[in-house]
C-alpha cells in the first residue's frame, strides 16, 4: 500500500553486479530520478527513471529492464542551481570538487562556499587555470576554497584511487567504461594477460584486477608520479595481479612483444600513433584492443545533434581500420572486427571521445 512519502515510477531492473554501471549511465544522460530512494533485493536493483526518458535512450543502456517500482521520495533539498540561480560546471574527485567551466571572478568565492554547503562530502573547491598539457598529461589547478591542497582519495566501483589533480591525469566520468572493460576480462573463460598501455593511476588496470584475479594486469605510463600513485592504489586495493611499469611505451613495448591477449589504448588525441606498439604486443594469434580515439564533426543543416554523433562514431572507426590496414601485412593481420564503437563522453561541442572495442586476427604460420 503507497503512503504519501511513496510514490509508483518506472524504473531499470538489473541485476545487482551490473547496477553501479547502470546507474551511472542513467544519471550521465539525465535519466536518473535522485529524488527517490534506489531499491534492491538478493538478485536486483531498482534504478528509478523520469517519464521523459525515450525507449531509444533505455534501448542504448547496456542492460536492464523498464517495468514499474514503488519508491521511498527523498526530502527534498535545495540544489546549488537553485541556490544561486544557475548551475555551475563541476566535477567530483575524491573531496575535491573542480569548476570546470569559467565562472566570473565576483561569484567564484559565493559558488565554492554553496558547494562545501551542499556537497557534504567535499572539503577542497578548486579552478581549472590550464588545459592538459604535456607528455604527462597534466593540469594546473588553483584552489579557491576549503583545504589547500589537490591530492584527494577517489572512489568508485569499490575500488580507491589516490592521487594528486595537478600531478597525474585523471578523468572520474570515465569510471562506467572501466567497469565495462573490467566485466568483459571477469567474463573470459581464460586467464589473459592484459596491457594497459597508458595507466595512469590504474583506473582500469585495478578494476580489471579485482574484478579478474585470475587475469594479470601489465600497466604502463610514461609519468613517474601517475606510476608512484598507481603503485600505491595496486597496494591500497589489495590487487597480487597487477604489475605497475614507468616508461615511454615506445621504449618498454619490446619486453612485452608478442604477451598480451588484450590492450588498452586510453590516449584518445593520439592513440592511432602507438598502433604499431599495440599490434607488437599482442599474442601470434591476435587479441582484443580497446581503442580510444578524440573526434569532431559538425551537423550538417539539418541534422540533428545524434547524427553528429553517429558521424563522429564512424570517422573514429574508419581511422582506426585505416592504420590497421596500412600495418596489416607487417603484422599478417587477416582480420579486424569492431565488435563495438560508441560514444564514452562529450569532450567539447560536437566532438567526442569514442571507444571501439577490435577483435585482431592473425594469420596462421605455415
Amino acid at each position: 500500500m503507497m503512503t504519501a512519502e511513496t510514490e509508483l515510477l518506472p524504473c531499470v531492473k538489473v541485476a545487482k553486479q551490473r547496477g553501479e554501471t547502470i546507474r551511472r549511465a542513467l544519471l550521465e544522460r539525465n535519466l536518473l530520478r535522485t529524488d527517490a530512494k534506489i531499491s534492491s533485493n538478493d538478485l536486483f536493483i531498482y534504478l528509478p527513471i523520469t517519464t521523459a526518458a525515450t525507449n531509444r535512450e533505455l534501448n542504448e543502456l547496456p542492460a536492464g529492464e523498464v517495468t514499474t517500482q514503488e519508491f521511498r521520495i527523498r526530502e527534498h533539498r535545495q540544489s546549488i542551481e537553485e541556490l544561486l540561480g544557475f548551475k555551475p560546471a563541476f566535477e567530483l574527485v575524491g573531496d575535491i570538487a573542480v569548476l570546470t567551466e569559467a565562472v566570473e571572478p565576483s561569484k567564484e568565492e559565493i559558488v565554492a562556499k554553496a558547494l562545501l554547503r551542499l556537497q557534504r562530502n567535499v572539503t577542497v573547491v578548486a579552478k581549472r587555470i590550464s588545459v592538459v598539457e604535456g607528455v604527462y598529461r597534466t593540469r594546473r589547478l588553483e584552489v579557491i576554497a576549503g583545504e589547500h591542497r589537490t591530492e584527494t582519495v577517489h572512489r568508485e566501483h569499490d575500488c580507491r584511487f589516490k592521487l594528486d589533480l595537478e600531478k597525474v591525469y585523471f578523468n572520474p566520468r570515465l569510471g562506467g567504461e572501466c567497469a565495462r572493460v573490467a566485466a568483459q576480462v571477469a567474463r573470459s573463460d581464460r586467464a589473459e594477460e592484459v596491457i594497459d598501455m597508458f595507466a595512469g593511476v590504474g583506473p582500469f588496470a585495478i578494476q580489471i584486477a579485482k574484478r579478474a584475479p585470475p587475469s594479470h594486469v601489465t600497466a604502463i605510463d610514461i609519468n613517474p608520479e601517475a606510476v608512484r600513485y598507481l603503485t600505491e592504489n595496486i597496494q591500497l586495493n589489495r590487487v597480487q595481479n597487477a604489475t605497475a611499469v614507468e616508461g615511454d611505451i615506445r621504449a618498454v613495448y619490446q619486453r612485452f612483444q608478442k604477451t598480451a591477449d588484450r590492450l588498452i589504448m586510453n590516449l584518445p588525441k593520439s592513440a592511432h600513433l602507438f598502433l604499431r606498439e599495440a599490434l607488437s604486443m599482442l599474442k601470434p594469434e591476435g587479441g582484443t584492443i580497446h581503442f580510444y580515439d578524440l573526434e569532431s564533426a559538425y551537423p550538417e543543416e539539418g541534422e540533428e545533434k545524434r547524427d553528429s554523433v553517429e558521424n563522429v562514431i564512424e570517422k573514429a572507426k574508419e581511422r582506426l581500420l585505416f592504420t590497421l590496414e596500412a600495418l596489416s601485412d607487417a603484422f599478417r593481420i587477416e582480420s579486424v572486427e569492431l565488435r563495438e564503437a560508441r560514444k564514452v563522453k562529450a569532450y567539447a561541442p560536437y566532438a567526442y571521445i569514442v571507444g571501439i572495442d577490435a577483435a585482431v586476427a592473425a594469420k596462421k604460420r605455415l
